[in-house]
Parts: structure tokens; C-alpha cells; sequence
């Protein structure tokens, strides 16, 4: 039993860690051939030493979030459940391929903080068009300001997520239901990584300026529905590439987290501090009802 275990754990090492150089050899090349697109506001050179580091940070965060996945059984069950009747709910959006549980320690750690209406959400398969797994963003967040009987929800976005988000603020009725809008890098305008995966469905419509990122930024714009966005984001991001296509116009505020890759960002105290501090920005309501414990 034990030999078993060690084989699949060095496969699932072995699996992980391939990945992730390969994806950072993909953004080295991408930084090489295009620097322009690559830059960021506000960025400074690549170090060697942080960033084999930020590699080996971002080698394990994929690997827990490939070992927490099936958890997502448990999160999904969790938007019926009223916990503080009218507090804006935070309601946490994956990426491609992810699950609700991909937020495992982000909804755990705002909850120790003192937000009680947090809500991870599933919705699937990836390989349908990005405007029915939109529908499903919009469908989820409906259910749950019912549940809680709040006007507005704030959004904390991974990824895909982000521009789903955007899309149901501007066509699918969301527009007026939320107040903010956090992204953790998102290809709000594509990313070339999209190119890798089978051209199905919202990979295809995730590719760098595909017709359908066209489409969102003609009709939908970077700030739509009325909410304020924030858009948090690395130029060591080895999903999002160019690392451009995560900045956000319009009113948005952007805030780059140098020697984060695309995982990372979901476990990282850094990040989690800056998501704290655009939820508590604003209106009073954005404050958590309860002092961290």
C-alpha cells in the first residue's frame, strides 16, 4: 500500500513540476519575443534567486490544488445555506478547468477574518461556450443574494473567471447586483496558453484577442454593470500571457504581485491582504460584520 502511495505521489510531483517549467519556459519565450506586450505597469526586472523561487512556490501550489479538487463536493453544497442574513455575500469565481474548492483557503481565511457570507461556487463543463458558463456565474450569484437577502455582492475572480464575470455584468442581468469586482489574474484579454488546449468551447473563446474577448471589449468594456473592479495580477503569472492582457482600463484599479505564478495566487498572504483591502474600500458594508477572531 505504501509502495502505491509513493508511486502516485512521485507521479503527481513528477506531473505538477513538468507543468509548471514548461508553462515558465512559455512565458520566458513570451517575454523574450514580445517584451512590450509583456510589461506591466509599475514592474521591475526579473530576478534569478526570487524567481526559481516563486517556480518551486508556484510547483506547489498547482499540486495542492490538483490534491484539493475533489473537494469540491463539499463547496458546492455550500451556496444553500444562509449564514448571516443581509450581509453582502463574497461569492469566489475559479478559472478554467478549477472547482470551488480551488478557493479552499481564501474562503477559510476571509472567514477567520470576519466575513460570514462567503461562498465558493463550481460551474462546468469547460468545454462549453463561455457565455453558458457565464449564465452559470450569473444563475450562482442570484441564488445566493436571494439565500442571503442582500442587494449587491462582492466577486473575487480567478482567472476565466474574470471575464465570465464581465460578460454577465453586461448581458446577462447582473449589472446593478454587484458592487465590486476582484480579479486574480485574468486574461481579461485572452491568453496565449488558451492555444494549448483543444479548441472547444471557452478555451478556444480564451485565446489571446479571440472574437469573443473582441466582442467583451467592444460591448462590455473593462468596467461593466456598474461595479468597481480591481484587478490583481503578476508579470510572473505562467497561465496569463502576455502578462498585459491582465491590466484592466477604464476605472479600474490595478495592483501588481511580483513572483506570483497563476496558482499561487490563490494561496498567497499577500494577495490575500490586497483582496482584504479592496473589500474593505468604499461603502461600509464592505467591512466584515465581525472582528477576526
Amino acid at each position: 500500500m505504501m509502495d502505491l502511495i509513493t508511486l502516485l505521489l512521485t507521479l503527481l510531483f513528477t506531473v505538477t513540476g513538468l507543468q509548471t517549467l514548461a508553462f515558465y519556459a512559455i512565458w520566458y519565450y513570451e517575454r523574450r519575443t514580445r517584451p512590450e506586450e509583456a510589461k506591466v505597469p509599475g514592474e521591475t526586472p526579473v530576478k534569478v534567486l526570487p524567481g526559481m523561487l516563486g517556480i518551486l512556490v508556484e510547483w506547489a501550489a498547482i499540486t495542492f490544488l490538483v490534491v484539493t479538487y475533489p473537494l469540491r463536493l463539499l463547496h458546492d453544497a455550500s451556496p444553500v445555506r444562509t449564514r448571516k442574513r443581509g450581509e453582502p455575500p463574497i461569492i469566489l469565481v475559479h478559472g478554467y478547468g478549477g472547482d470551488s474548492a480551488n478557493f479552499l483557503l481564501m474562503q477559510w481565511r476571509l472567514k477567520r477574518r470576519g466575513w460570514d457570507n462567503v461562498y465558493a461556487v463550481s460551474y462546468t463543463p469547460p468545454t462549453l461556450n463561455a457565455r453558458k458558463l457565464a449564465q452559470q456565474v450569473a444563475d450562482h450569484v442570484d441564488r445566493i443574494l436571494a439565500a442571503t437577502g442582500a442587494d449587491k455582492a462582492y466577486l473575487i475572480c480567478h482567472s476565466m473567471g474574470g471575464p465570465l464575470t464581465r460578460y454577465a455584468l453586461q448581458h446577462l442581468g447582473l449589472a446593478g447586483k454587484v458592487e465590486k469586482v476582484i480579479s486574480l489574474g485574468s486574461p481579461h484579454r485572452g491568453s496565449s496558453i488558451a492555444n494549448l488546449f483543444p479548441a472547444m468551447g471557452a478555451a478556444a473563446q480564451m485565446r489571446y484577442r479571440s472574437a469573443f474577448i473582441q466582442e467583451l471589449e467592444e460591448t462590455a468594456g473593462p468596467t461593466p454593470g456598474g461595479a468597481t473592479f480591481y484587478s490583481i495580477y503578476s508579470n510572473f503569472d505562467n497561465f496569463v500571457l502576455p502578462s498585459s492582457t491582465a491590466v484592466l482600463g477604464g476605472e479600474a484599479q490595478n495592483i501588481h504581485v511580483p513572483y506570483h505564478g497563476h496558482c499561487t495566487l490563490l494561496y498567497s498572504n499577500q494577495v490575500l491582504a490586497q483582496v482584504e483591502s479592496c473589500l474593505r474600500e468604499g461603502p461600509a458594508e464592505a467591512t466584515p460584520s465581525r472582528s477576526p477572531d
